[in-house]
């Protein structure tokens, strides 16, 4: 059943401002080191998630090129690369981006694809490899992150251009797994949409963008133009009770993919500047990785897109293509990487 719930932006639950720390050097930086060297089938690597058997998958959108088609490769814990196949979209092959497994080992992505149609999306898998995918919800702009939490996918939109003219708005959704071509409008009138933002920064006018659950049930969302992190807590129906501003970092890095570890400190890609930062339970903020533009090479982070505590490792997608100023990556280039820099 489709549960309906009421919008709740940042007019009407306020915005909190908390942890707003300045951001430390900690004079320690972390070196990166390689993980895995990524097939051509992945140019542009993208989103990870854990596998049930201990191994990980990484989302290959491949936007380096529309005409390759999207990919997903599993990753063991060595580093060794499979590939598991192409992910059909509506139109064409998906161009995959975050994912998560449910409780029966389902897996769900958000799909990116071009012209217009992103969409959410069930794989199917035969013999290890994919088989085919159904639509969970589709009329997406831009669905960027995905998590899975009690039954229901929590999607973020990184630009939502039907919500109003001025600074780009955009939105975080709550999707039931169980939904089936659910139609979303990609406007401030979606029922399902719980969580929405503006980006005030004119250079960057991108939002909401990665997005990770603590043990308690907060949920953290970064703003990529902006710079923020949010702290999002939620009914057990799924509405936004209050939302604050964790902590809130320089605009121009870029705040990606989020990940947490068993002490619930966060880790940050900082997409634009080829930089990793980590903030702890009491929103401190400290830069823990930093690089020049690269070409990725022996582990060097080069456009962080994503990251993933796993073990002692903080696993780096190398996203490797956008180019302009305020970038640190200058070109799109071979070696196609994975790095992981190593917890302390």
């Amino acid at each position: 059943m489709i549960m309906k719930k009421s919008l709740l932006s940042l007019s009407v639950i306020g915005v909190l401002l908390a942890g707003c720390a300045s951001v430390s050097d900690t004079g320690s930086l972390t070196p990166g080191r390689l993980f895995a060297t990524l097939p051509d089938t992945c140019p542009t690597p993208d989103a990870f998630v854990p596998t049930a058997q201990g191994g990980v998958l990484l989302s290959c959108p491949n936007f380096a090129s529309r005409a390759q088609p999207g990919t997903l490769l599993r990753l063991s814990p060595e580093g060794q690369v499979d590939d598991l196949g192409q992910v059909p979209g509506l139109v064409t092959t998906a161009q995959p981006m975050g994912m998560a497994f449910d409780e029966s080992g389902n897996l769900y992505i958000a799909n990116n694809e071009a012209g217009g149609n992103g969409n959410v999306l069930k794989v199917q898998f035969q013999d290890g490899q994919v088989a085919g995918s159904q639509v969970v919800a589709k009329g997406f702009s831009s669905p960027n992150g995905l998590r899975y939490r009690d039954g229901f996918l929590y999607v973020t939109q990184l630009q939502m251009p039907k919500a109003g003219k001025g600074d780009m708005v955009s939105g975080l959704y709550r999707i039931p797994a169980e939904a089936r071509d659910l139609e979303i409008a990609s406007d401030l009138n979606d029922s399902e949409l719980i969580f929405h933002d503006t980006t005030t920064n004119p250079k960057r006018q991108f939002g909401l963008d990665g997005l990770v659950f603590d043990d308690k049930g907060s949920l953290y969302l970064t703003n990529f133009g902006d710079g923020k992190i949010y702290r999002l807590t939620l009914s057990e129906t799924g509405g936004v009770l209050q939302s604050t501003v964790f902590a809130q970092l320089p605009s121009e890095v870029g705040l990606d993919g989020i990940s947490i570890d068993s002490k619930g400190n966060l880790y940050v890609a900082g997409f634009l500047l080829n930089q990793i930062y980590q903030i702890t339970p009491d929103a401190e903020v400290s830069l823990i990785a930093d690089y020049p533009d690269n070409k990725g090479e022996n582990g060097a982070i080069d456009q962080p897109a994503d990251v993933m505590v796993y073990g002692d490792k903080l696993l780096i997608s190398n996203f490797d293509l956008m180019t302009g100023k305020g970038i640190r990556n200058s070109k799109h280039s071979k070696p196609y990487t994975v790095s992981y820099i190593l917890l302390r």
